[in-house]
């Protein structure tokens, strides 16, 4: 069983009034994916697991999701295998490109977050 309850979130854009949609689970996934392909750990359910998964379980409103998105996925893959919040940076190297563009290729995404209309 996925630890997301929800596959998508819903929510109005703030900052332009639309309504929009999360990705969560699609997120979650890019991000385990990031651990075990481009980090090449395991994905251990510690306490920095437990807080990325109640943050994306968890979406209030608009806010939530631009958190998240400001931290980036690399962010949350290195916080789940130092079980800390990371204080290394990452570097978007042609590994983790090809890593990211198959991910989305293979999803057909563009972005986390899409157009309400645009999926239903």
């Amino acid at each position: 069983m996925k630890p997301i309850k929800n596959s998508q979130f819903v929510f109005i854009d703030s900052d332009d009034g639309i309504k929009k949609i999360f990705l969560r689970e699609k997120y979650f996934d890019f991000v385990c994916i990031l651990i075990t392909d481009y980090y090449e750990k395991e994905i251990k359910e510690n306490d920095f697991y437990k807080y990325f998964v109640d943050l994306l379980n968890n979406l209030d409103d608009d806010s939530g999701v631009f958190f998240i998105e400001h931290q980036m996925p690399p962010y949350f893959a290195l916080g789940i295998i130092e079980n800390k919040i990371p204080e290394d940076s990452f570097k978007y190297d042609e590994k983790m490109k090809n890593i990211s563009t198959n991910f989305r290729s293979k999803n057909n995404l563009k972005s986390f977050v899409v157009d309400y209309n645009m999926l239903t």
